[in-house]
């Protein structure tokens, strides 16, 4: 006698449907916690019901009471599967592995020091888009400090917007929650193109002041104003840098001096400086060519490219504005350096060298030559002294050249070497600037 088939298990595929008499069908809600799994049902080639999701995935519902529920999909080219006792727990199973089929990032399963490394390898990148070795120290050194504690040891399918939010808001200052917010959009960006996140939303956080320091004060901006607007308070006057000119000069190097001059009215930047060679100068036009700088890290120096790997081209004046003869002083050290390099005790022949005829060390030449100059004029001193640093000599010369030489913004950008002449405007052309003169003038 032949046995009857197996009773095949009922597969609730849709919302259940109870028909009111007096009115047309009502939908009934799932009672809470009782997650189905979705999809179409349909009978396999073996004649056993199964249920196909839209990832992908197929369910093998139990042939029999107290069954396993079973599931089976391809991911990263591998046939995977897995099992639950219920079908509630297989749903929830598969709410995961069908964010990561739908988004195609087999990679949310790894733990976050897996993002991290993937994010930090010189092989992500194009080679026409490489890392300097300075940024791609700084990114390791923060990826240390402030993101690989947080997200480490969590799976890449488990970092939450609130994660993301404690790595940035664990910096101590604004500027430093700038960096970590930079780096956590890069960081979500090469996750998501990589495989490994899913959800762009986990850029979406910026640090908030005092969050963790209570009483603190919110940070306050002007409004209008552009975040990289530098103050001309932050700027020293042409008077200021002919002080710190001489001050250096008095402590027994016109080449100091000089230098600072430089990068008064040319707009180098320190790492240019310290690489710059007399090939690099063509004193009778009064052009520099800046093509490499010198950078430290590690305790070791390297010479690279520029910033933003942008060669270019940038000019001094004759005199600067407090009649310091730049271009005589400069054709004067380009022979000596010259004569220094026939002489062996500067080989690169620098414009600019260490007292051994090397590359400066920029913590060295702070210590030893720069704070006791900056003493000597009051840069520093017991009250604080001024908010001025050799990088404030850069911004002497695009303000100069700006506001004194009446040079365009674009070629101010090409000059100094910056991304795009939106950050030249942006820096040094305030907006707000005679905004209640004109009020005033209109409303009078």
């Amino acid at each position: 006698m032949a046995q009857p088939a197996p009773a095949r298990p009922k597969i609730n595929t849709k919302a259940t449907q109870a028909r009111n008499a007096s009115g047309p069908a009502v939908t009934r809600r799932p009672a809470r916690g009782s997650t189905r799994v979705r999809g179409d049902a349909r009978e396999s080639a073996r004649g056993r019901a199964v249920i196909e999701l839209d990832a992908g995935i197929t369910v093998y519902p139990p042939q029999k009471d107290g069954g396993r529920w079973r599931a089976v999909w391809m991911e990263d080219g591998r046939r995977r599967y897995c099992e639950a006792v219920t079908e509630a727990k297989l749903a929830a199973k598969l709410t995961k592995i069908t964010e990561r089929l739908d988004a195609d990032a087999p990679g949310m399963e790894r733990p976050g020091a897996d993002l991290i490394t993937w994010y930090l390898s010189p092989d992500r990148l194009p080679a026409d888009e490489q890392w300097s070795r300075k940024h791609a120290h700084t990114q390791q050194r923060l990826c240390e400090r402030f993101v690989a504690p947080v997200i480490a040891d969590l799976a890449c399918q488990d970092i939450r917007v609130a994660d993301m939010q404690r790595i940035v808001n664990a910096a101590s200052t604004a500027q430093e929650g700038g960096r970590l917010h930079a780096l956590g959009s890069a960081l979500v960006g090469a996750g998501i193109r990589g495989g490994y996140l899913a959800s762009a939303r986990l850029k979406e956080v910026h640090w908030q002041a005092g969050r963790d320091r209570p009483g603190a004060a919110p940070t306050v901006t002007v409004a209008g104003e552009s975040p990289l607007f530098v103050d001309p308070a932050e700027i020293p006057g042409h008077a200021d840098v002919a002080k710190l000119g001489q001050a250096l000069a008095e402590r027994g190097s016109q080449v100091h001096e000089l230098m600072a001059q430089l990068a008064a009215y040319s707009g180098l930047r320190w790492g240019e400086l310290a690489a710059l060679t007399a090939g690099q100068v063509d004193h009778a036009g009064r052009v520099i060519t800046v093509d490499r700088k010198v950078v430290e890290i590690g305790g070791r120096l390297y010479e690279e490219a520029p910033k933003n790997r942008k060669r270019r081209r940038t000019i001094y004046p004759r005199r600067t504005p407090e009649g310091y003869p730049l271009a005589d002083r400069v054709a004067a050290r380009i022979q000596a350096a010259r004569r220094e390099q026939e002489a062996g005790t500067n080989p690169l022949a620098l414009v600019f060298p260490s007292p051994k005829g090397k590359h400066w060390r920029a913590n060295n030449f702070g210590r030893r030559v720069l704070m006791p100059s900056y003493r000597a004029v009051g840069w520093r001193g017991e009250d604080g002294g001024r908010p001025w640093t050799w990088h404030s000599l850069r911004h002497v010369f695009c303000t100069t050249a700006l506001f004194t030489w009446q040079i365009e913004a674009s070629d101010v950008s090409r000059l100094a070497g910056h991304s795009n002449v939106r950050i030249t405007l942006d820096l040094y052309v305030g907006a707000t600037a005679g905004v209640l003169d004109r009020a005033r003038s209109a409303t009078d």
